[in-house]
C-alpha cells in the first residue's frame, strides 16, 4: 500500500519537548544505525516535509554508493540472534571485546560486526579462527557504504524513494489503532527519523507519563520486586531524571537515550499493571533540592550502603551522600579524627606501639627496612610480656632488601628461638618447604602468622611493610582482650551506648558503656566478600572509613584506651576508644537482589593488557587500595606492575577491572613460582552506588516503608513536589 503527495520540503522538526504537566519527551532509540525498519499491524503514515507516504512496513537507510567490508560473527535473520552471538563472543573473549549490530538495508538481515578486529592478522584468518571457536557463520561481509546526506525509504512492495538531506521523517501511529514498531518492538507516540553522519537516528516522541510506563518495569521489574511503594519511588526517580536537561543528547536531536547510559526504556512491550499504577498514582511528582530538580541517580544494588558522589564522580552533591541500606532505627554518625588510611592490621599494630612515628598506611606496599622490621616484631612480642632477644642489625642480614627467608629467621631470633629448628611448613602452601626450604618460614606458616597468598613463598623475594605489619597484627590478634564486642543500644552526639557482650543469662538491669572516639581513633566497616564455590566462607574484610553511621542494634568491636574506666551514658565522661569496627551487616535491604553479591575471575594477562591501554606498567603484580569511601568502596586503587605503578579513582577503577562495583575484595591466584596468573574479585552491589538503591527500595517497602520514606532516605534533604 503506497500513497504520497508531491512537494518535498527540507525542514526539520525542531525540538519536540513542550511545557505542561505531561510534556512530550524525545527518546533516542538508535543513533547512526545503518538501517531502521518501521512497521505496524495496520497502515500508518510517514511524513517527510509535504510528502505523505502510507505503508505497513518501511526500511529507512542512508543513500549508498559502493560497499564496505566488515568482519562479523555472522549474518542473522533477526537482531535477537545476532545479539545472542555477540553475548557468547563477549563471554569467551572478555568484556573489552566490542560487537555492534548492523542491519543490511537490502536484505534486512542483521550482522554482528566486530568493532575492533585483531591487528596483525587478516580478516579471513580471523573469520576462520572464529568458526573453529564456535561461531560457524563468521566471515567477511559487504555492507552498502553510505554516501551524501540523503535518505532512502523502501516501502514493503514499493519502489525506493529518495529524501534529500536535512529532511526529518515523522511516522504517525496507525489510525486504526495499535503501536508503531521499530525493529519489531512496539512504542507509544510517534517515531522521528533523520540522517546523522553515515547512519539513521531513530527518536520516539512520547508523553512523559507514557514514557515512564516503559521505564519503571525495565528498571525495577515488578515480577521480581512486587512492592508498590518501591515502584512508586522508582517512578519518581525516573520522572525526575528524565526532566533534567542533558545537552549531550539534545545536541544529537533528542532529550534522553533509551539504554543503561540514561535509564532503560522498553516501550509498550515492557508495560505492567503494577508499574502502570505506580506511575499513575505519582503522576507529575518529582524531587527537588534547594528549589531545583535533582540529578536522580540510582543503582541496581548497593551492597548494603550507598556512597558519596565525590568518591565516584569527583563532584560533591548534597543529596547524593552515603546512606546505610537498612531500615533506620535511630543512630549516630561518628567521625574519625585520624586519617582513614590505615588498614586494620596497621591500626592494631599501631595500638600496640609497634609502628614508628609518622608511619602512613599508604606506604604499606613498599619494601621494609631491617631496623623497621625489628622494631615492629619486637613490640608485638613484648605486648604479651614474652622475652625479647636483642638482634644486632649489623650482623643480622646482608646489606640490601630484606628477604622473606631472612625476615622469618629474624622473627625466630627476636622470639629467642632457634631459627634452624627441624619444623617444616604444613599444608599445600607450606609443602614446598618440606623438601629443604627455610625452616623459619615453615614455622611462621604453621603458626598462622604469615599469609603467603599475595606474594608467594619464594624465600628470596623482598618483604613489604604490609607483610611485616600483618605478622604483628596476627600475633596481637591472639590477645582475647585486644577488642571488646557489644551491641549499640543508644546513640547521641559524638558517641554511642554499647551493651557489652557477656556470657551467662541476660541481665534485666544491664550496664551500658558510653564510648566515644579518642583523638587518634580509627573507624572501620566490615565488608564480607562473596562466598567462592567449593571454599569455606571468607572472613569479613575491615576497611577504614573517615565517617561511620551506626544504628541501634548494630554490633561493634572496639578497643578502649588503656586505663579507661566504665561509665553510664548519663555520666559526663565516657570511655574513649582507639579503634571501632562496625561488623558486617547481615540485614542489608538489597540482599533480595541476585546482583547484591558477585564473583568475577580475571586472567592477569587480560587485566594487564586492559590497564596498559591507559598506562603501560607491565604485568600487574599487586592491587593496593589507597582510600576507601564511607561505604567501604575503594576510592583510589594503586596498580603495581613489573614496569611501574599507576593510580585510578572512582568509576575508572571498575571500568578498568571490568567488574560491577567498587565494593570488592581482590584475591590473587598464583602458580608454584609465585607469579600472579589470575585475580578473583568478590564484591557487593551493582552499578555506581549513588542515590536510590533499587533493590534496597524494595527491601524498605517490604519492611513497611512508603515511597516518600524511601526517597527521603536515599536522596538526603530533598522534597517531593509537582513538576513546574
Amino acid at each position: 500500500m503506497l500513497a504520497f503527495l508531491s512537494g518535498l520540503a527540507a525542514a526539520g522538526e525542531g525540538r519536540f519537548a513542550q511545557d505542561g504537566p505531561n510534556p512530550a519527551l524525545r527518546v533516542g532509540l538508535a543513533d547512526g544505525v545503518p538501517a531502521a525498519r518501521i512497521s505496524a499491524p495496520s497502515a500508518f503514515f510517514l511524513r517527510a516535509g509535504d510528502l505523505r507516504i502510507e505503508a505497513v512496513e518501511v526500511v529507512v537507510s542512508p543513500e549508498t554508493e559502493g560497499s564496505v567490508r566488515v568482519l562479523a560473527l555472522g549474518s542473522f535473520s533477526n537482531e535477537e540472534r545476532a545479539r545472542g552471538a555477540a553475548s557468547s563472543f563477549r563471554e569467551t573473549q572478555g568484556s573489552e571485546s566490542g560487537v555492534r549490530m548492523a542491519r543490511h538495508p537490502d536484505t534486512g538481515r542483521t550482522l554482528a560486526v566486530l568493532a575492533s578486529p585483531a591487528p596483525g592478522e587478516s580478516w579471513e584468518a580471523q573469520a576462520e579462527r572464529l568458526r573453529a571457536e564456535g561461531f560457524p557463520q563468521a566471515g567477511v561481509f559487504q555492507l552498502p557504504a553510505a554516501s551524501g546526506d540523503a535518505l532512502l525509504i523502501r516501502p514493503l512492495g514499493g519502489a525506493a524513494l529518495r529524501i534529500p538531506g536535512g529532511v526529518t521523517l515523522t511516522v504517525e501511529p496507525p489510525a486504526a489503532g495499535g503501536f508503531l514498531e521499530w525493529e519489531g518492538r512496539p512504542y507509544r507516540g510517534v517515531l522521528i527519523l533523520y540522517r546523522r553522519g553515515d547512519g539513521v537516528t531513530v527518536v520516539n516522541r512520547v508523553p512523559l507519563e507514557e514514557y515512564l510506563r516503559g521505564v519503571v518495569p525495565s528498571e525495577l521489574p515488578p515480577d521480581l520486586f512486587p512492592e508498590l511503594a518501591a515502584l512508586k519511588a522508582q517512578a519518581l526517580a525516573a520522572r525526575t531524571y528524565a526532566l533534567r536537561p542533558r545537552e549531550v543528547y539534545r545536541d544529537r536531536g533528542y532529550d534522553i537515550c533509551s539504554g543503561p547510559a540514561c535509564q532503560v526504556y522498553g516501550g509498550a512491550a515492557a508495560e505492567h499493571p503494577l508499574t502502570d499504577a505506580a506511575v499513575r498514582e505519582t503522576a507529575g511528582e518529582v524531587l527537588y533540592h534547594d528549589g531545583k530538580l535533582i540529578d536522580a541517580l540510582y543503582t541496581a544494588a548497593c551492597g548494603g550502603h550507598t556512597e558519596n558522589a565525590e568518591n565516584v564522580f569527583s563532584t560533591p552533591t548534597p543529596y547524593l551522600v552515603a546512606r546505610a541500606c537498612v531500615r533506620e532505627a535511630g543512630g549516630a554518625t561518628l567521625i574519625s579524627p585520624a586519617p582513614a588510611d590505615d588498614p586494620l592490621d596497621a591500626a592494631v599494630a599501631r595500638m600496640a606501639g609497634a609502628l614508628p612515628d609518622g608511619f602512613s598506611g599508604s606506604g604499606l606496599g613498599e619494601p621494609v627496612s631491617l631496623e623497621e622490621a625489628l622494631g615492629i616484631v619486637a613490640a608485638a612480642v613484648e605486648w604479651f610480656g614474652l622475652p625479647v632477644c636483642e638482634v644486632d642489625p649489623a650482623e643480622a642480614t646482608p646489606a640490601g632488601p630484606l628477604t622473606l627467608g631472612r625476615f622469618a629467621e629474624l622473627v625466630e631470633a627476636v622470639r629467642c628461638r632457634n631459627p634452624e629448628g627441624l619444623y617444616r611448613g604444613p599444608g599445600p602452601d607450606g609443602s614446598a618447604l618440606a623438601g629443604g626450604g627455610p625452616p623459619a618460614v615453615g614455622r611462621l606458616l604453621a603458626e598462622g602468622l604469615f599469609d603467603p597468598s599475595e606474594a608467594g613463598l619464594d624465600p628470596r623475594r623482598t618483604v613489604s611493610r604490609r607483610e611485616v605489619v600483618g605478622f604483628a597484627a596476627r600475633l596481637l590478634g591472639r590477645d582475647p582482650g585486644l577488642f571488646r564486642r557489644g551491641q549499640v543500644r543508644e546513640a547521641g552526639a559524638g558517641g554511642i551506648a554499647v551493651e557489652p557482650e557477656r556470657s551467662g543469662p541476660p541481665d534485666r538491669d544491664r550496664d551500658l558503656l558510653w564510648i566515644e572516639p579518642a583523638s587518634e581513633a580509627r573507624l572501620f566497616r566490615e565488608v564480607r566478600p562473596v562466598r567462592i564455590p567449593g571454599r569455606a566462607d571468607p572472613a569479613p574484610l575491615a576497611v577504614p572509613v573517615g565517617r561511620l553511621r551506626l544504628r541501634v542494634g548494630d554490633f561493634v568491636r572496639y578497643r578502649p584506651r588503656p586505663g579507661e574506666a566504665a561509665s553510664r551514658p548519663d555520666d559526663e565522661a565516657g570511655i574513649e576508644f582507639e579503634a571501632l569496627i562496625l561488623e558486617d551487616r547481615g540485614d542489608a535491604l538489597d540482599r533480595f537482589s541476585r546482583q547484591s553479591t558477585w564473583l568475577v575471575p580475571k586472567n592477569n594477562r587480560d587485566l594487564s593488557a586492559a590497564v596498559a591501554r591507559v598506562r603501560p606498567i607491565g604485568e600487574i603484580v599487586a592491587l593496593e587500595p589507597l582510600e576507601y569511601g564511607r561505604s567501604g568502596r575503594i576510592v583510589r586503587l594503586r596498580f603495581v606492575g613489573t614496569e611501574g605503578e599507576w593510580e585510578a579513582r572512582g568509576l575508572q577503577i571498575r571500568r578498568l577491572l571490568g567488574i560491577s562495583e567498587n565494593l570488592f575484595f581482590a584475591e590473587p591466584r598464583r602458580h608454584g613460582e609465585g607469579e600472579v596468573i589470575e585475580w578473583w574479585f568478590t564484591g557487593r552491589g551493582w552499578g555506581h552506588g549513588l542515590g536510590l538503591c533499587q533493590a534496597g527500595a524494595y527491601g524498605m517497602a517490604a519492611a513497611g516503608a512508603d515511597y516518600r520514606e524511601i526517597l527521603a532516605h536515599y536522596y538526603h534533604g530533598t522534597s517531593i513536589a509537582p513538576a513546574r
